[in-house]
């Protein structure tokens, strides 16, 4: 467990870093280049992101698997890294050349060669093989150096509109920078192997069904932004992805335990101990959802008075998508949680797939039924729904394929003290003008709303570890 603890303390720095990074970043970035530049930027990307997805093919997580279950032969450990990493040169060139050749054809065509350098980057990311190995602190030290570089090129570089380009460049060499270190490192761990390329095609297939779930993950996450961009415009996907942005830096730091967890766990069911990762995940998925549920309503206390200051009055309307986001704080974490720390170490792959397709079907639908009639509006609605319908599908494989449980009573105790914690800050802040004062006091204010709640109801997380560790 200590190795776990470690692990998760450099996953939960990384985090933290995208977290600190993007909040520094997002107000100088928002009011230089405003709602269309940094529409054209994501519009953009989500073009680019397919061809990204498609170079990666669902390596990440099935050659974490992979290299976890090699990881005690370094024979097989070096034979299994060079032909899965040889699987990828040959996705990153067939993909790279069709990315070439189709953005001569689109509109921004600079700026889709621009961003070429992050689908090149997807040969050269090799977290998944210290994923496997469960060792975070490579990964996450390059990517928490590489950010604070990046930072500082941005803030030297981007000071008006016209320096989308820069921005385009700056944010394609950041996909870069990380993987130069951990690439360096891998002598350490394996040999040189030379491959068949019968053997490297060979992990295709079983890619695939990790591949399978990817494409409709891109679909009810990236897709909404392509839609945008095409039927409405630059400007909306502006609004689209700053609201969103707003509540997915809490989920990201949020969902860092689970990547720590997942070879964990691989290894449990490999060992045969599944009662004990049933065990394992009723305690990390209620810890989880003690910092959600509250995060969530802390977004709903401070959401109209941190929007003007942070980033600015173009902003505005953000406002009005803020608050309808935020329940994807509480959603896709626990999602995720339940396909990281159950459906993948166990290899139910089908039901993975099945949640994520549906997903992708329903944010389809939701997108063509609405997005012609609400404009942006519609793409909000079937981001909420598709990751509502994912979580209810693993929430319902998990409860058919265990005797898993959540802490009802737990839950509807964080509720409780969250939505008392939002009303009471909102009530005493409610005349406060929207400054970074204002949002200090009504984080300090709801911290010591909920936490003493929490300790009335008898449900405080850190009262449990502190009783648990003075037992031992």
């Amino acid at each position: 467990m200590k190795k776990v603890f470690s692990n998760f303390i450099y996953q939960a720095l990384y985090q933290l870093m995208k977290i600190i990074i993007p909040i520094l970043t997002i107000p100088i970035v928002s009011r230089t280049l405003g709602p269309q530049g940094l529409g054209i930027y994501n519009y953009t990307y989500s073009i680019v992101s397919y061809f990204i997805l498609f170079s990666g093919l669902g390596i990440t997580l099935y050659g974490s698997r992979e290299i976890a279950l090699a990881r005690d032969d370094k024979e097989a450990l070096s034979r299994v890294f060079w032909e899965i990493f040889n699987l990828k040169a040959l996705l990153v060139l067939i993909n790279f050349l069709l990315f070439v050749a189709l953005a001569s054809q689109l509109n921004y065509a600079g700026y889709f060669y621009l961003q070429s350098l992050s689908i090149i980057s997807v040969l050269f990311d090799v977290s998944w093989f210290y994923m496997g190995m469960e060792d975070f602190k490579r990964t996450m030290l390059a990517n928490i150096f590489s950010q604070i570089f990046v930072f500082f090129l941005i803030i030297m570089s981007v000071k008006t509109a016209d320096d989308l380009g820069k921005y385009v460049f700056i944010q394609s060499l950041s996909f870069v920078l990380p993987q130069i270190y951990p690439c360096w490192y891998l002598k350490k761990y394996i040999t040189f192997k030379k491959t068949k390329l019968k053997a490297v095609l060979g992990h295709l297939k079983s890619a695939v069904h990790f591949f399978i779930p990817q494409i409709a993950i891109i679909i009810y996450t990236t897709l909404n932004k392509t839609l945008l961009g095409v039927f409405v415009g630059p400007t909306e996907v502006g609004y689209y992805t700053s609201s969103l942005t707003m509540n997915m830096v809490f989920i990201t730091l949020i969902t860092a335990f689970d990547t720590v967890m997942l070879p964990r766990m691989s290894n449990m069911y490999k060992n045969s101990h599944q009662s004990k990762m049933i065990t394992t995940l009723e305690k990390t998925t209620d810890g989880q959802l003690f910092f959600s549920i509250p995060i969530m309503f802390g977004m709903l206390t401070i959401f109209d008075k941190f929007v003007p200051w942070f980033l600015g009055e173009k902003f505005t309307f953000v406002n009005q998508l803020i608050p309808v986001f935020s329940v994807l704080i509480v959603v896709v974490p626990l999602s995720m949680a339940i396909s990281r720390q159950y459906l993948i170490p166990v290899g139910k792959v089908r039901q993975y797939n099945f949640s994520v397709i549906l997903g992708a079907v329903i944010s389809v639908l939701t997108n063509l039924l609405l997005l012609p009639k609400i404009g942006i509006y519609g793409s909000v609605c079937a981001s909420i729904f598709a990751e509502c319908f994912v979580l209810v599908s693993r929430i319902t494989s998990l409860y058919k394929g265990t005797n898993f449980r959540f802490n009802y009573f737990h839950i509807i105790k964080y509720m409780i003290a969250g939505l008392v914690m939002c009303l009471v800050t909102r009530r005493i802040t409610a005349t406060s003008a929207p400054t970074l004062v204002t949002n200090f006091l009504q984080a300090g204010l709801g911290l010591i709303i909920y936490m003493s709640l929490t300790m009335v109801f008898r449900c405080n997380l850190f009262i449990e570890v502190l009783k648990s560790s003075r037992k031992k």
